[in-house]
C-alpha cells in the first residue's frame, strides 16, 4: 500500500529515564556506542526511514546531555518534557504535537535504548499498520522454556506456544493512543508499553515479527552486545 499523505507518521522517542541498572555517571541513552551515543544511534536509524515525517524526543527537564547530541539542532526533531514513567513521557509527547497532529495520524513509539532496530523492521511495521489500518507492534516468539517461580522455587511451566516478547517500535493512531493513555492514567492502570494501554481499551493489536538483534540496553553487558550487532549489520549491508 502506498502511504497517503493524509496519513502522516510521527515518531516519539521516550528518553527521560535514568538507567540506574547501568551503574554509570549518566543516563544509558547517553553512553558511548561505537563512535556515537546510544540515543544518537537510535535517532539516526529512525531518521533514515523515508516513511517517518517528524520525531519528538521526550527528555528529562533540564537534561544537560541533550545539547551535546548531534541532533539537538536538527529541525526534524522537536523536544518534549519527559515524565516520571514511560507512559507519562509518551503522553507528554503526544500533547506536544497536538497542535500539528491529526487524530488519524500515526505515532510510532520507539525506545531510546534500542539502537539496533533494523530499517527493514521499521518499514514492515509501518506497512502492516497502514495496510490493516490497525495498531501494530514488533515482537518475537519465545523459544525458551518459561517457568513460574514462587519464593525461589519453580511453581510450574508456562505454555509458551502463544507467548511473544514485545519489542519496539509500536505504532498506533494518534487519537487512539492518546485516549488509551489518558484512560489508563485516570484508572491508575500499570502501562508497560503502548500496546498494553490499547489492549485495556478492548482493541486488538497486530503483531509483526522482528529480529532478535533489536535488543534493549538495560545492563553494561548489553552495550557490548549492541556493538557486536551493529558491526554485524554493517557487514550485511556491505555484502
Amino acid at each position: 500500500m502506498i502511504q497517503s499523505r493524509n496519513e502522516k507518521i510521527w515518531c516519539l522517542v521516550p528518553a527521560a529515564g535514568i538507567g540506574s541498572r547501568m551503574q554509570s555517571d549518566r543516563p544509558k541513552q547517553y553512553l558511548n556506542l561505537m563512535s556515537s551515543t546510544v540515543l544518537d544511534t537510535t535517532l539516526l536509524r529512525l531518521l533514515s526511514s523515508k516513511k517517518i515525517d517528524n520525531i519528538v524526543v521526550c527528555l528529562k527537564k533540564n537534561d544537560p546531555y541533550w545539547p551535546k547530541s548531534s541532533f539537538s539542532g536538527d529541525d526534524r526533531i522537536q523536544r518534549a518534557e519527559g515524565g516520571e514513567e514511560r507512559a507519562n513521557s509518551v503522553l507528554n509527547g503526544l500533547k506536544s504535537m497536538k497542535q500539528k497532529a491529526a487524530q488519524d495520524d500515526w505515532v510510532l513509539v520507539h525506545d531510546a535504548a534500542r539502537p539496533c532496530v533494523r530499517h527493514r523492521d521499521i518499514d514492515s511495521l509501518i506497512t502492516a499498520a497502514l495496510n490493516r489500518q490497525q495498531g501494530a507492534i514488533l515482537a518475537l516468539p519465545i523459544h525458551d522454556t518459561v517457568k513460574k517461580v514462587d519464593n525461589d522455587l519453580v511453581d510450574g511451566t508456562v505454555d509458551r506456544t502463544s507467548l511473544w516478547r514485545a519489542l519496539t517500535p509500536q505504532i498506533f493512531k494518534f487519537g487512539e493512543l492518546e485516549k488509551a493513555l489518558i484512560s489508563a492514567e485516570m484508572k491508575g492502570q500499570t502501562i508497560t508499553d503502548e500496546a498494553s494501554a490499547i489492549e485495556q481499551m478492548g482493541q486488538s493489536v497486530h503483531v509483526v515479527q522482528g529480529h532478535a538483534d533489536n535488543i534493549k540496553i538495560t545492563s553494561p553487558e548489553d552495550l557490548e552486545l549492541a556493538r557486536f550487532y551493529l558491526q554485524q549489520q554493517s557487514k550485511e549491508q556491505c555484502a
